[in-house]
């Protein structure tokens, strides 16, 4: 029997069969890796602490001819603690996405990264913060993971005139995923989504800055919300059979969190 280690992420788990699990993690090394626990769901298991969603663990899986086995599982060093449910919100919503677009078999560290870097961001959350700001954490790294898969946005130039865009306003245009200039927005008739020069200099700083200073960004709410709404129209460029909930459920579960409870 062969082995496999690694250092991974847990994206998920589920129970099957009455006592185990199967465990969804995104390896630095392997990817995406689909694991199962023998007896996790039982008070006596060892390891099943060590493998709530959002930890980092370090584990050793035997490859097996219908599924593979979690053998050995130890908790990592990069694990963070949540302390807001916007961190779990935006956590799961960046989990999801991971696991309708990653396939097993390829492997990108800076991914991994990726998580790393969420993970100790999400940490900070001490109080909960606005759901348009957990949105636009949310939609920084949705940008950068289709950016790492190659379904990201052009926006070096116009994609009607092919000329590059200036540091005026432009036009998102969706179908094309890609920008329309000022000059070319007479002649263009498809749906097209207007973004104000400071818009887009904020969609470009989330594609590229990290995430300490994405949340340190300072922005009228309405423009964030223009960034939002077009990081929703480029992820519709992915193999995605459905939008991804985070753009709902993050506000969802914040607002709700933070209404008082009447009689």
């Amino acid at each position: 029997m062969s082995y496999i280690r690694d250092q991974v992420v847990v994206l998920k788990k589920m129970s099957i069969r009455e006592w185990d699990r199967q465990y969804f993690l995104y390896g630095k090394e392997h990817g995406l890796l689909y694991a199962v626990a023998r007896g996790a769901m039982k008070l006596s298991a060892k390891q099943a602490s060590q493998l709530e969603p959002f930890t980092f663990a370090d584990v050793m899986i035997a490859k097996g001819r219908a599924y593979d086995h979690l053998a050995v599982a130890v908790r990592g060093k990069a694990n963070k603690r949540f302390n807001a449910v916007g961190a779990y919100a935006v956590a799961g919503a960046f989990s999801d996405l991971c696991l309708k677009l990653l396939k097993p078999g390829v492997a990108d560290e800076r991914i991994y990264r990726l998580w790393e870097e969420l993970a100790g961001i999400l940490a900070q959350f001490k109080v909960e913060i606005s759901p348009v700001r957990a949105q636009m954490v949310f939609s920084a790294v949705s940008l950068r993971l289709l950016d790492l898969l190659g379904y990201g946005p052009y926006f070096r130039a116009c994609a009607h005139c092919g000329q590059v865009t200036g540091p005026t306003e432009v036009y998102y245009a969706p179908d094309r995923n890609g920008l329309i200039c000022v000059d070319c927005r007479p002649s263009v008739t498809e749906a097209l989504i207007r973004v104000p020069a400071h818009a887009m200099n904020l969609m470009q700083f989330l594609r590229s800055a990290s995430l300490t200073d994405v949340m340190r960004v300072t922005a009228q709410v309405d423009l964030i919300e223009t960034v939002i709404v077009m990081t929703r129209e480029i992820c519709k460029h992915a193999p995605l059979d459905r939008e991804p909930h985070g753009f709902r459920s993050i506000a969802e579960l914040i607002t709700n969190h933070q209404a008082p409870i009447t009689n």
